[in-house]
């Protein structure tokens, strides 16, 4: 193991820890005076911005009323590399090991050794795999290449070693390639971005579905909160033939609140897009999003901002919405534009492609609107369909356009926005936290309009 480097000032008069000591519960430092409080544990924990690198790291935390000094602790696993004192409230390393999880901790020592405090949260953060960019942008924690050239040849293999807490965003890079796995970003697997290198060169790839036998059949499964995917392909390879056990995700997003896609392709047939849970709110932009039967649905709350929502069968329909009562908003599309084969072409099925519809109802209290979305002429003049015997359903368009735009003739509560209606679909507005009044959601969220900055050097 390579010496790691102190850049922190220490109590000259009070003897300190040596390295790779345990400290205890209250740390035995002689002190004059005598005070009646135990001292608060030190918070606000946190890596300097910044400062995070393949080998070095600066930490700091909030100062302690009482405190004459403070005791910290470095840890990798479960050796403690680092062990000494500082009077500062900052600390520096460098000379780590690269792609390397720490851990640290602190103390806050009292003029009387009996009052200091317990030890902090403690702070988990990993070295990155490369140096920070020149451009300042910043660059992934780890490489996932299938041809060896990174840290991990599979994705899976990347999200595992994600420490379960980390600060800021964890950055993934999956470089050039088809990766053939199944991918779980579990609960706790929070703060993550997944970044490709465009959509025609990172492809995840899977043909699981329901009657495989497995539990969870999808490409990409997300259960961990705040995760962002951008810049690939996420596909389900198994086509909707038989009639019967073809649901075949590629994307199922089960609890995971706060989950963004940019410029991603993402493919399938039957049940493409799933966003399962009452409690996740699912922001999509500038993506593409082909399938069949039902391909966008489930409970959550689903923004689809300029993407391009393709139907790859005869007697399609885009979205089956399961939202609660409680929940303002369901699937919206906002300035999308829907796609279909020409009329009369044989698709995947040996079928001839006819019509499509926008959505059909399929639990609780389901709301579909399409704001502004340009509708092709193989749209049926129905425009909605039945599944559920359901009374409580918000099917609505507003302002869109194209040869199936057609709103004289909508049915099957299909219906058009009033002006006042329409101005509430705001992006601000269909993810904030009251836009579910239950509580499933804690706070405001308002993801970027373009994708985060990385740099991919």
């Amino acid at each position: 193991m390579k010496p790691i480097r102190f850049f922190a000032t220490l109590l000259a008069a009070v003897a300190f820890v040596a390295c790779g000591e345990v400290p205890s519960e209250e740390p035995n430092n002689q002190g004059g005076g005598n005070t009646s409080t135990k001292l608060s544990a030190p918070t606000g924990l946190a890596v300097v911005e910044g400062s995070l690198t393949t080998t070095a790291v600066t930490i700091q935390w909030n100062a302690v009323e009482g405190a004459v000094a403070y005791n910290y602790v470095l840890q990798q696993g479960a050796m403690r590399v680092a062990a000494e004192q500082t009077t500062a409230t900052e600390v520096s390393f460098t000379e780590l090991e690269k792609q390397t999880d720490y851990r640290f901790y602190v103390y806050a020592v009292a003029q009387t050794s009996a009052n200091n405090s317990t030890a902090s949260q403690t702070l988990n953060f990993r070295t990155l795999s490369k140096e920070p960019s020149a451009s300042g942008l910043p660059v992934p924690h780890c490489v996932v290449d299938a041809k060896g050239g990174g840290d991990y040849t599979t994705v899976q293999a990347a999200l595992s070693a994600v420490p379960s807490s980390h600060e800021g965003m964890y950055i993934i890079h999956i470089k050039e390639g088809v990766y053939k796995e199944k991918i779980s970003i579990e609960s706790g697997r929070d703060n993550i971005i997944l970044v490709g290198d465009g959509p025609e060169k990172t492809v995840l790839s899977h043909n699981g579905y329901q009657g495989s036998g497995e539990s969870v059949y999808s490409t990409l499964y997300i259960r961990g909160k705040n995760v962002t995917i951008m810049d690939m392909t996420i596909e389900n390879t198994h086509q909707n033939l038989t009639g019967s056990g073809d649901q075949a995700q590629a994307v199922h997003v089960h609890y995971g609140d706060k989950v963004a896609f940019y410029n991603c392709r993402i493919t399938g047939y039957q049940d493409t897009f799933w966003g399962r849970s009452y409690e996740s709110r699912i922001y999509l932009k500038d993506c593409y999003v082909e399938g069949n039967v039902d391909y966008i649905y489930g409970g959550s709350v689903i923004l689809l901002d300029k993407c391009t929502l393709h139907v790859n069968r005869n007697n399609s329909v885009l979205t089956a919405p399961a939202t609660p009562a409680s929940a303002k908003f369901g699937i919206v599309c906002m300035d999308c534009k829907i796609t279909t084969p020409a009329v009369g072409t044989v698709c995947f099925d040996g079928k001839a492609f006819s019509y499509f519809y926008l959505g059909r109802p399929w639990q609780n209290a389901p709301k579909s609107v399409f704001i502004r979305c340009e509708e092709p002429a193989a749209l049926h003049a129905d425009g909605w369909t039945t599944m559920e015997s359901l009374t409580n359903i918000t099917f609505a368009e507003w302002n869109c356009s194209g040869a199936g735009y057609k709103p004289e003739g909508r049915k099957n509560h299909g219906r058009q926005l009033s002006a006042e209606e329409a101005a509430e679909y705001t992006k601000a507005n269909i993810l904030a936290a009251n836009s579910n009044p239950s509580g499933k959601f804690t706070e405001d969220w308002l993801p970027a309009d373009e994708k985060p900055e990385i740099s991919l050097e």
